[in-house]
């Protein structure tokens, strides 16, 4: 198996987990290439290479390297395996302490399809696996955003912004915020306030083919897709689910996705 191995290199330890991982995948004989970047894989030092060159894009770090990961994934439209060297790892399937079972528990895992959400401003379109957050720019200030579903007015928001959330992210940002958890597989949209001024704007539940708009009054807003500042996007913008779903492996049953979000 071709594998494009995707780690969180922030410090010597965890460059040397990098090299580790690969070693003992290369060991078991799978062919394993290091992205040296989180922008993509022509960081690997080889732009030309296609996507078929990989079957299985591998992060190794916790949930934010599933995260920067899953645009690679996407991108070449192969599955995502996350390897946990972190704390919690949520996202991931296996342990980094498990690695020399790695095709064992590869073969015992379920490849699940994941909701995606486009967001969309002038013309730019980023993607989100967890969430797309429109948040206030500075502490101390208000953000003022004005939410359409569909074209119809929905939410007017005085805040700290608002969370949308796919499925997925529904245990990331958004519970920390007082939204609902939600199982993967389910076809819907959470649209989380943060912090509102007024106790009548309650999160919300959407079918997940509903088109939001999003626009602002007071220029205080920025755009974040999965704990990344969106630098170059501006509001307004418009989220809805993507035509395109990522591949990702997950280990356990159902019961245990309840055992670790409650």
């Amino acid at each position: 198996m071709n594998i494009l191995l995707y780690p969180n290199k922030y410090t010597g330890r965890q460059t040397e987990q990098a090299q580790n991982c690969r070693d003992a995948l290369e060991a078991r004989g799978h062919t394993c290439t290091l992205s040296a970047s989180p922008s993509g894989i022509d960081e690997t030092g080889d732009g030309a290479l296609a996507q078929e060159a990989w079957d299985l894009v591998v992060s190794l770090g916790g949930d934010g390297s599933v995260l920067r990961a899953a645009q690679t994934a996407l991108r070449l439209g192969k599955p995502l395996l996350g390897i946990n060297s972190g704390r919690l790892g949520y996202l991931c399937a296996m342990e980094l302490s498990e690695i020399d079972r790695f095709d064992e528990l590869l073969s015992a895992c379920e490849l699940t399809e994941r909701t995606v959400l486009e967001c969309a401003s002038e013309s730019l379109v980023r993607y989100a696996l967890n969430d797309v957050v429109l948040a206030k720019l500075r502490f101390g200030e208000t953000a003022e955003l004005f939410v359409d579903i569909d074209g119809a007015e929905g939410l007017h928001l005085r805040g700290d912004g608002l969370i949308v959330s796919s499925p997925t992210g529904s245990t990331a940002y958004n519970l920390s915020a007082g939204g609902p958890i939600s199982e993967s597989t389910v076809p819907i949209l959470l649209l989380t306030p943060i912090c509102p001024h007024g106790g009548d704007t309650h999160p919300l539940v959407l079918r997940d083919d509903h088109v939001i708009s999003v626009r602002e009054r007071n220029g205080r807003a920025q755009i974040i897709l999965d704990g990344e500042t969106a630098e170059d996007m501006g509001l307004p913008v418009v989220v809805r689910r993507s035509a395109r779903r990522l591949k990702l492996y997950r280990r356990g049953s159902g019961a245990s996705f309840w055992k670790r979000s409650i």
